[in-house]
């Protein structure tokens, strides 16, 4: 009889991509198959997010209970995770970042990802671009990886204007266009995305409207992310929408009293933790999965951990 439940603990699991393209925020479709067998194999009670949430504050959540969530909105949650998902009748909740529905949509991060891997950039990329006191050099994958690095930092606190506006002179500087919504790695459309909230078991949720570092801005700001978001689904699929996902896991006291003032019944963030009856229900801790991930001792070791108490006090770092 297995003793590893005793505690109370509650699994949330945190996936981004389901592809094969093999960079850091992918599970591969058969990686991610193979995970969903794991999850039945060790009797896993899979959970829509809200249901677990409940229990959770109720303290009856069933043993070895689990719920999957999926970040950002790209377009292979509904080409791939779903199929997958429904083939193991499993429910998930995916995040939106709702920005994105004004049109085709490239995230930043991926827009910087493909300006770094253009083969026919510059020599070096100067220091005003850069943001940094010397010109950065980019002759080998080292460096172009170190300058990545180097010019994504800033971006976490930035405003949507200030992204736009060096998103829009890095393009420029390497001779690319921006996206035109055409190719796989990209937001889901509103007509995706209402399509896959009206499959049985899933739910989207909330991702914020521009996917900003919360702490890092004025409580206005915060609020009008939240509530934006959320009002924007909720006007896109006709329905209450109540679970939210901090973006980058990031949150203060500020961004946690807006998201219950936004309405909103569970947030998740990040943390690696198992979720317990300890858990305040907007401040619910996720187990991030990569490629590669052992997720059957991972289980294991959350379902035996010793529950903790909610904080409020989780910064960016």
């Amino acid at each position: 009889m297995r003793t590893d439940s005793s505690h109370g603990n509650a699994v949330i699991l945190m996936y981004h991509r389901i592809a094969d393209d093999g960079t850091e925020l992918c599970v591969s479709p058969a990686e991610f198959r193979a995970h969903l067998a794991v999850l039945r194999e060790e009797g896993c009670r899979v959970l829509p997010l809200q249901e677990l949430t409940q229990a959770l504050a109720r303290g009856d959540a069933p043993p070895r209970s689990v719920a999957i969530t999926l970040d950002d909105g790209y377009l292979d949650a509904l080409t791939e995770a779903a199929p997958l998902l429904r083939e193991f009748e499993y429910p998930a909740t995916f995040f939106i970042i709702t920005a994105t529905l004004d049109g085709p949509a490239e995230f930043w991060w991926e827009t910087l990802q493909r300006v770094f891997d253009h083969p026919a950039l510059p020599a070096e990329l100067d220091a005003e671009l850069a943001g940094t006191q010397a010109p950065l050099p980019l002759d080998t994958p080292e460096q172009r990886r170190a300058a990545f690095d180097t010019v994504r930092r800033p971006f976490y606190a930035w405003t949507p204007q200030q992204r736009r506006e060096r998103i829009a002179a890095l393009l420029a500087w390497s001779g690319l266009t921006a996206a035109d919504g055409t190719g796989p790695v990209r937001a889901m459309t509103p007509e995706e995305l209402r399509h896959l909230d009206a499959m049985p078991g899933m739910e989207l949720g909330a991702h914020t409207e521009n996917h900003l570092l919360l702490p890092a801005h004025a409580l206005p700001i915060k609020e009008q992310e939240l509530l934006l978001c959320r009002q924007r689904l909720e006007a896109l699929l006709g329905r209450e929408v109540r679970s939210l996902s901090y973006p980058y896991g990031a949150f203060d006291e500020e961004s946690v009293r807006a998201a219950q003032r936004a309405g909103f019944a569970a947030a998740v963030t990040t943390g690696n933790q198992p979720a317990s009856a300890h858990s305040h229900p907007l401040v619910l801790p996720r187990c991030a999965v990569q490629a590669g991930d052992d997720l059957r001792a991972r289980l294991r070791e959350l379902f035996a951990a010793a529950p903790q108490a909610h904080h409020y006090d989780r910064s960016f770092a």
